[in-house]
């Protein structure tokens, strides 16, 4: 019979010790998946970067006036101040940039073509400085003279409505007024720019390269050899070989990165031919890996994942067109792939603002929207990682149940065993008075001590207080940082407080993340003190993971009236009302006759 129940005994044990590492096998699974569900939260956070293009639409459409034109500030939309000499340009990249959110639909196009139009020049027999012949062009302003550059940017605001067919437009006499801006040298000069004059500059050869270009592609106008040659031959002469960089003009310094993008831009819109043979055309011309080089070295901030305008480092600051601009030029020439494209798209999104808009003005959110789009960045955010679902584990007590089982049949084979069994038993009525994840007192064992406490104040009379503390936001913690980590915690919140708690005093924990401290010999006001101790102390301490933790506090003191029940409520009480006052505060109550502080800070409503 006793080998029986020795065997059954062995068995239970067996089954006890499985339960147990089944238990413990599932919860260390589900503690890895918590750490990688963290690190993919941590991805994706990182990762998440996405715009939306009907916000910026809205945000250029409000500064839409009825006369077509766009204006910088919405507030001023009828100020004739807002109609100046940057408006066409400022038209221009409201235009191209709706057409690159697919939001043209939502302007008044008529009214746009009917602005553009006013400044149409149709016949001009004459170009400055007395060249003659048939041209037509657009001006920024009716009394300003037709250029370059408004030609350029009616043309794009056309090109971009699809209008560049109207009638009233000779396409051929505004191709003849832009080369016949070419100098001999082969750059190219602009009435819009009178400080150069006619003198040549990269600035008004790109300008004319890009308005030549939209002609080529809509007319189907080869580019004449000569103009493009001429180009090739102004670009190389404006290059600095020592640098790797372009000057504006020959005699001019190599400082801005504009230059190096006005340089591209003017070979690849100057010659004729698909993409590819463009491409191989301004590599003839530029080594790319040395003008790679040139720009990184030169004008790239990795702190910010931007780009500069200038090289002199006290002008060096990030600038959303500049980068715009060098990243149009690697994406064209296939060298995109050098640069790191994930911080430059977290450098766009920062100068986002919720109305849609990037960086303030319309030509910086044209320059962000262009960036994003040549990034590849999407337009609708990625999916969040799924957070695991604790399992349905065996319950906890299961393996506890076994060993009793196992206990009880040694006990009915073994009884010379029984004082063997008695320690057991003691030892483990010891531990049930632990907490097990804190290591202080657990809420049965207050509950003993606070009876023994109320039977010697009933001999004595000596004052006795009860202090309870509830961490505040503990819950944003579990929920952010997870459960392992919310332990951890708690471990050390009960660390710090028993530092500051005198030998007599008994710390316990009384459920979740809530605790109790029993005071015997110490009055209300004594009490109240070491809470306020105890209160920055949690508040100037350093926890697991970085995080800073308060708690709130209730304090109380026997009545004699008072049952283990009421003091233990009444500093409840106390606790929640100092929740309800603001969090990381001590609180204190003489007794609960104070109705009206239950119901406006306890009860709902």
């Amino acid at each position: 019979m006793n080998r029986l129940l020795l065997l059954l005994a062995g068995l239970l044990v067996a089954f006890a010790v499985f339960f147990q590492w089944k238990i413990a096998d599932d919860a260390l699974t589900y503690s890895q998946r918590q750490v990688q569900y963290q690190q993919a939260m941590e991805a994706y956070r990182e990762n998440n970067i996405y715009y939306t293009p009907g916000t910026t639409i809205q945000w250029i459409v409000n500064r839409q006036n009825p006369a077509g034109f766009f204006v910088a500030n919405p507030d001023m939309l009828f100020e004739p101040s807002q109609l100046n000499d940057s408006t066409l340009r400022g038209t221009r990249y409201a235009i191209t940039t709706l057409r690159d959110l697919g939001g043209l639909q939502n302007i008044n196009r008529h009214a746009v073509a009917g602005y553009v139009m006013g400044l149409y020049q149709p016949d001009l027999s004459r170009v400055g400085y007395g060249k003659v012949g048939k041209y037509a062009g657009f001006k920024t302003l009716p009394h300003e003279p037709v250029g370059v550059r408004p030609t350029m940017d009616a043309l794009m605001i056309l090109e971009a409505l699809g209008l560049l067919d109207d009638p009233r437009i000779d396409l051929e006499r505004i191709w003849n007024f832009i080369a016949v801006h070419q100098n001999p040298d082969g750059g190219f000069w602009d009435e819009h720019y009178p400080a150069f004059g006619t003198d040549s500059s990269l600035k008004c050869t790109s300008f004319a390269a890009r308005a030549l270009d939209i002609l080529h592609q809509h007319m189907k106008k080869p580019f004449p050899p000569r103009l493009s040659q001429g180009i090739r031959t102004f670009v190389s002469s404006v290059y600095d070989p020592t640098s790797g960089g372009y000057r504006q003009q020959p005699d001019a310094s190599v400082n801005d990165s504009y230059n190096v993008f006005r340089a591209f831009i003017s070979l690849l819109d100057s010659v004729n031919g698909d993409m590819p043979a463009r491409r191989q055309e301004v590599s003839e011309l530029i080594d790319m890996d040395h003008l790679f080089d040139y720009l990184v070295q030169n004008y790239y901030l990795p702190e910010f994942g931007a780009f500069s305008r200038y090289s002199e480092q006290q002008k060096q600051k990030p600038s959303i067109k500049a980068t715009h601009l060098i990243i149009w030029l690697l994406k064209d020439m296939q060298y995109l792939n050098r640069v790191d494209t994930h911080g430059i798209s977290k450098y766009v999104m920062s100068l986002r603002s919720p109305s849609g808009q990037y960086g303030g003005d319309i030509y910086t959110t044209y320059s962000a929207i262009g960036l994003l789009q040549k990034l590849g960045v999407p337009t609708r955010p990625q999916p969040p990682p799924v957070k695991p679902e604790k399992f349905a584990t065996i319950p906890s007590f299961v393996p506890a149940v076994f060993f009793i089982a196992a206990l009880l049949t040694l006990i009915l084979g073994h009884q010379a065993k029984k004082m063997e069994l008695q320690s057991i038993n003691k030892a483990l009525s010891v531990q049930a008075t632990i907490d097990s994840l804190t290591g202080i007192y657990n809420r049965q064992k207050f509950e003993s001590l606070l009876k023994e406490e109320l039977e010697k104040y009933t001999r004595y009379h000596h004052p006795l207080s009860v202090i309870m503390f509830d961490v505040d936001n503990f819950k944003t913690i579990n929920d952010t940082r997870g459960h392992l980590l919310g332990d951890q915690i708690l471990k050390e919140i009960a660390a710090v407080v028993q530092e500051g708690l005198r030998g007599a005093d008994a710390f316990s924990r009384w459920g979740g993340e809530e605790f109790i401290v029993l005071l015997p010999e110490t009055d209300r006001s004594g009490a109240v003190q070491l809470a306020e101790k105890l209160r920055a102390l949690l508040e100037t301490s350093s926890f697991s993971g970085g995080e800073k933790v308060t708690a709130s506090f209730g304090v109380t003191e026997l009545l004699g009236t008072d049952e283990p029940e009421s003091l233990v409520r009444r500093a409840d009480l106390a606790m929640l009302i100092a929740k309800r006052k603001g969090k990381n505060r001590v609180h204190s109550l003489i007794d609960e006759t104070h109705s009206h502080l239950k119901s406006r800070y306890v009860e709902p409503g």
